[in-house]
């Protein structure tokens, strides 16, 4: 019929029925565009588009696969995420000023239509005329007629263009919570590169960040206002996030959070951070190793290359080598705890947190944990230190009706006796239904799931990791789950040990619980 057909959520390896579409596999048949598709022949419309869409954060196609399609990155960009959330920030804070920006816009708009519109006439009438265009009188005065309304029109869009500019200035007062937003959702995003089972979308992300405008505390004076939502902002999403992490994650979590937010900030340059992650990347082997008594050969070599990183390292080779600062180099090489160990006076004066975090995972990288913990302390507040305690209420409070909560297991751990205790405490003990899942469980679980979404009852099905088969189905049933359709105190609760079979449109819509 010559539609466009969309196909969403797709894996990395693609169903073999799609191969003559991508193809191409047209012939032509009695003056007809014919293709075979699924065994049948079917007349082919050139204006037929085919569409596919994957959640995957960073899919791996075959080439087989790219030479038949045109791949587009349609990721999110974070300057694009940051106008994005200004609008959500401006909608709550300020939405008599985004009613007019949108105004503005039309009008301004509006303004460009009518002056096109003008010159299309004059020319049209200019084409038209006889031989002497002076004689013209319509010409004439449509010239006359114009050269006015081009005037009041041009008012107009002064005036527009004005009001837009001062609309700008006040939005940009919100900019800064937007960032914050921005540089902490791209945070998350990474963290599927840790574990599978760390999924977020940018949905369930945009749903907690408008949450958090709406709930955060008010106050009168902007200034006030925006650190009060940052900070709120912040904790927010620390606290949701570390509910799903693993504790061997969660300061790793913190760190990234923290050198984000300073390297968006321009307080930690890029230069340093990739130092930081890869170390020298000079070749000084010319020059040897003058602290060869409490330095290997590597620690000297990134040592002098710090130097070439930041001005604030300069006279670094010096100091290790000069007599007074050398003791206080070796102790700190030596200590258990060399950041509470001051540095020589003018690096503890000059460098910053992260500039001493990055001597100290020189001097010793065995004790790194310790010094990031540091950084994040003086940077961040002992409060993203300290690992949020087991909150499956607070997991319940940010849940939906559609959004499932997923407890992800690790060996030995069985999160039921707390989930019927949070069941009992909310009065749904006698509305909590759980199964194992397992061969021929399938059925039984469509069922609860149809049940409990019309009735208003907590369904749990256990152990998914067990059951990777019915995995597409579960997803299929949770993309078509309508909010308005569905009991307002119902919630679907999953849980999984770590598998990469575990569909992720489902992790990513989901809350997760460790």
């Amino acid at each position: 019929m010559g539609f466009s057909v969309l196909l969403e959520n797709i894996g990395e390896v693609l169903d073999p029925s799609l191969e003559p579409v991508l193809q191409k596999n047209v012939i032509k048949k009695n003056n007809q565009m014919i293709i075979n598709l699924g065994g049948s022949e079917i007349s082919y419309h050139n204006d037929f588009l085919f569409f596919m869409t994957t959640k995957l954060p960073n899919p791996h196609y075959l080439p087989e696969i790219c030479i038949k399609v045109t791949l587009l990155n349609f990721t999110v960009t974070p300057q694009g995420l940051e106008d994005q959330l200004l609008v959500e920030v401006i909608k709550v804070e300020r939405p008599e000023l985004e009613l007019q920006k949108d105004n503005n816009i039309i009008s301004l708009a509006d303004c460009n239509r009518q002056l096109k519109d003008t010159e299309s006439r004059i020319l049209k009438l200019v084409s038209e005329a006889g031989e002497d265009i002076l004689e013209d009188e319509e010409l004439i005065l449509t010239l006359d007629q114009s050269k006015q309304t081009a005037i009041a029109i041009g008012e107009r869009k002064a005036e527009a263009e004005i009001t837009a500019e001062k609309i700008t200035l006040n939005r940009e007062k919100y900019r800064p919570v937007a960032r914050r937003g921005s540089v902490l959702y791209f945070v998350i995003a990474n963290l599927s590169l840790i574990n599978d089972m760390y999924q977020y979308s940018l949905e369930f992300f945009s749903l907690l960040f408008k949450m958090r405008l709406e709930k955060s505390e008010q106050a009168d004076e902007v200034e006030r206002r925006l650190a009060i939502l940052i900070d709120d902002i912040t904790r927010s999403f620390y606290l949701a996030i570390c509910r799903g992490l693993f504790e061997r994650d969660k300061l790793l979590f913190s760190f990234l959070n923290t050198a984000q937010i300073l390297i968006r900030a321009e307080k930690i340059s890029l230069e340093e951070w990739n130092y930081f992650l890869r170390g020298t990347t000079s070749d000084f082997r010319d020059k040897p190793n003058e602290c060869s008594d409490f330095l290997d050969d590597k620690q000297w070599f990134n040592l002098v290359g710090l130097q070439e990183c930041h001005d604030n390292f300069r006279g670094l080779v010096a100091s290790l080598k000069d007599i007074g600062d050398k003791l206080i180099w070796k102790d700190i090489a030596k200590s258990e705890a060399p950041w509470t160990i001051d540095m020589p006076a003018i690096f503890e004066a000059k460098l910053s947190s992260f500039q001493k975090t990055m001597i100290l995972n020189v001097l010793k990288p065995t004790k790194l944990m310790g010094s990031v913990k540091e950084f994040v302390r003086v940077e961040a507040g002992p409060f993203y230190i300290e690992s949020p305690p087991f909150d499956l209420e607070g997991a319940l409070e940010d849940s939906g009706n559609t959004t499932p909560i997923i407890f992800v297991l690790s060996p030995g751990a069985d999160p039921i006796a707390y989930l019927a205790a949070l069941a009992k405490n909310k009065g749904m003990d006698k509305k909590l239904e759980a199964i194992s899942l397992g061969q021929g469980q399938d059925v039984i679980a469509e069922k609860l799931i149809s049940e409990g979404s019309r009735s208003g009852m907590w369904i749990c099905l256990q152990n998914c990791h067990l059951f990777t088969s019915w995995m597409p189905k579960l997803e299929m049933i949770q993309e078509k789950a309508d909010a308005g359709q569905m009991h307002p105190e119902y919630r679907l609760w999953l849980t999984s040990n770590p598998s990469p079979s575990f569909p992720v449109p489902v992790l990513q819509s989901g809350i997760k619980v460790t």
